[in-house]
């Protein structure tokens, strides 16, 4: 991420939010690192935190991060985080919506860039430039809360999707997540997940998701 921004002609110290859709060690693995180096302020939802020692709001960890983080540098534990919630706008360009979207985890959020149209999505929902697909059941899953979300998502006006895995799609967005429940109500499911892993491999499909 420090090289990504000194390769678009940036210094990394004018880094000034950090936006965490959800506390997953495989999108905050960076973090810890990037946010001391760069003071930025971490932001996520109140239900991805917890009060840690000198009751201070930190990520959420998967019960492990204590432990193992001298080993495993993604499970060590976040600097203070800022929580947001649902429908707070945040001093970034134009403006940054907040959008709660429980299901992947009970705190995932979507951040909408509403000049822009643009939605950064994590693992609510994925794309491959072309279609979006939606994720399977992890650790804190909840199905009702996650069937729920996308319904909320899919009457919001976005056109671009930035998941957290995948390719951007750049036009559409709310229509072809309308079109996919519609057309596939059933959420996915590991069993299909897995049946699906050996035509993914021989075509080079995403290896996230549904079976397209």
């Amino acid at each position: 991420m420090v090289r990504y921004i000194q390769s678009i002609g940036r210094k990394p110290e004018e880094l000034s939010h950090i936006l965490l859709t959800h506390s997953h060690p495989d999108h905050t693995g960076g973090v810890n690192h990037v946010a001391k180096m760069t003071h930025a302020e971490l932001i996520a939802h109140g239900d991805e935190t917890r009060l840690r020692r000198g009751n201070r709001l930190r990520l959420g960890d998967i019960g492990v991060s204590g432990v193992l983080p001298g080993i495993v540098p993604i499970l060590g534990r976040s600097p203070v985080v800022t929580p947001v919630q649902d429908g707070d706008v945040l001093p970034i360009g134009d403006g940054v919506r907040v959008v709660h979207t429980p299901g992947h985890t009970n705190g995932s959020v979507c951040f909408l860039d509403e000049s822009t149209k643009t939605l950064f999505s994590g693992d609510t929902i994925f794309s491959d430039s072309k279609r979006i697909s939606r994720s399977v059941a992890f650790p804190g899953y909840d199905a009702a809360a996650y069937r729920a979300s996308l319904e909320r998502l899919a009457g919001i006006d976005f056109l671009a999707v930035c998941g957290g895995h995948g390719s951007p799609l750049l036009e559409g967005g709310a229509d072809v997540l309308a079109d996919l429940l519609a057309t596939r109500p059933d959420l996915p499911t590991w069993s299909h997940f897995i049946k699906s892993m050996p035509r993914r491999l021989r075509r080079s499909l995403p290896l996230t998701g549904e079976d397209p």
